[in-house]
């Protein structure tokens, strides 16, 4: 493939900046979550304008900057989670939701690419465990326009921002194991490895929280550099741990968030929390990712894969996500309606496409039979839940009588 000109770079460029900066201003006045938007705007523009997709126009760095802008918005969920806390019940809602409900998430989402895409039971198993991610970045902004009942809000919120990393951890083990399937990497390998993972973002969690305080004590009153530490703290840390242990970049970010404020607030050395520019960093990020990554989905694996990732995905929301809310939410004190909701909140987010897309190029390079069809199936069941979720969230509230004034 020839390198992209000039010309090519700076339209590429453009149009990335363009169309996530008009989807996220055009949302809010037709009352939807931006995501709705972004993502036939990236699909597009790959179909129109095939040569500046910015993976192309970056090359090798654009997996590099999927992870940190990945990264950044972890953190600030990170930090968004340290104010809502959680408490007896709802706490330990969450906790099954996580390592109960996802496991059975990626099971049956793993049978549902064998059975139904036609994957091998290895990339079947990797698709799962991608398709198990939420996230932040779809979790938000849906719940922002359905307001929900406080409690069901933080369990939800909760629940997604943490299976972020979480689920990355796991679709990057099984990813490992893939590529290594003609060695002899095992599955003791493959949960050494995952162990590994967790006590390296442990440890970089500490180092970054370390920089945060230092950087916040330095910067007291001034916020426009409050927001340099800030981004500077998560971007150094995420980066060092990736070099040791490359799938727990994610995780030390999102710990990084929750952990860095309470430790530095503890010895009033916290920055300004409401520094400008932040959160517009991580909104601009968010844009850039949905169309970026969208735009690398073409028409003809759409159309190769269309009809199966469309039940897949239906059974994801009409079979999936209410029996794994029914089974976790059990004797939690949850009114059978707040339970429904529950059930009726599972979109799929950036973190699962951008897994999908370096996983899926890798394998397709290594002429791993089937690996062309993990992005375009996980695109379609995103596209769907995003779609399904967003546009009824609210109808679904008001309905439930769990909708806030």
């Amino acid at each position: 493939m020839p390198a992209p000109t000039s010309q090519q770079v700076i339209i590429g460029i453009v149009l990335v900046f363009g169309l996530a900066t008009a989807c996220q201003v055009i949302a809010p006045r037709l009352r939807v979550p931006a995501l709705l938007l972004l993502l036939p705007a990236g699909f597009l523009m790959g179909l129109l304008a095939p040569a500046c997709r910015i993976d192309r126009v970056l090359g090798g760095a654009f997996p590099i900057l999927v992870d940190f802008i990945v990264a950044v918005i972890l953190f600030q969920g990170g930090m968004g989670l340290s104010k809502i806390p959680l408490h007896g019940r709802d706490r330990a809602v969450v906790r099954t939701l996580l390592w109960m409900g996802a496991p059975i998430t990626a099971l049956l989402a793993a049978l549902a690419a064998h059975f139904l895409l036609g994957l091998q039971w290895s990339l079947a198993a990797l698709l799962g465990a991608i398709l198990c991610v939420s996230g932040p970045t779809v979790v938000n902004p849906i719940l922002a326009v359905a307001r929900p009942s406080d409690r069901v809000e933080k369990i939800l919120l909760w629940e997604g921002t943490m299976l972020d990393p979480l689920g990355a951890l796991a679709a990057v083990v099984i990813f490992q194991m893939v590529k290594a399937s003609a060695s002899s990497t095992s599955l003791g390998e493959g949960i050494a490895m995952f162990a590994f993972a967790i006590v390296a973002a442990v440890i970089a969690t500490a180092f970054g929280t370390a920089l945060f305080v230092i950087g916040g004590h330095l910067v007291r009153g001034n916020a426009t550099l409050a927001t340099q530490v800030m981004l500077g703290s998560v971007i150094v840390t995420s980066g060092l741990v990736n070099l040791i242990s490359g799938s727990s970049g994610l995780l030390a970010a999102l710990l990084l968030g929750i952990a860095a404020p309470r430790v530095a607030k503890r010895l009033g050395a916290e920055p300004d929390l409401g520094a400008p520019f932040f959160d517009t960093i991580v909104s601009i990020g968010i844009g850039i990712l949905f169309v970026s990554i969208s735009a690398l989905v073409t028409l003809a694996a759409v159309k190769s894969v269309l009809v199966p990732a469309l039940v897949m995905a239906v059974l994801l929301i009409l079979v999936q996500r209410p029996l794994v809310a029914a089974l976790c939410t059990r004797r939690a004190g949850l009114s059978r309606n707040e339970r429904i909701f529950i059930g009726w909140m599972d979109p799929r987010g950036i973190v699962a496409a951008a897994t999908a897309s370096s996983a899926g190029a890798v394998l397709v390079s290594m002429s791993f039979a089937g690996a062309e069809r993990l992005l375009p199936a996980a695109f379609i069941v995103i596209a769907v839940t995003v779609a399904v979720y967003g546009l009824t969230a609210a109808p679904v509230a008001r309905l439930l009588h769990l909708r806030a004034s």
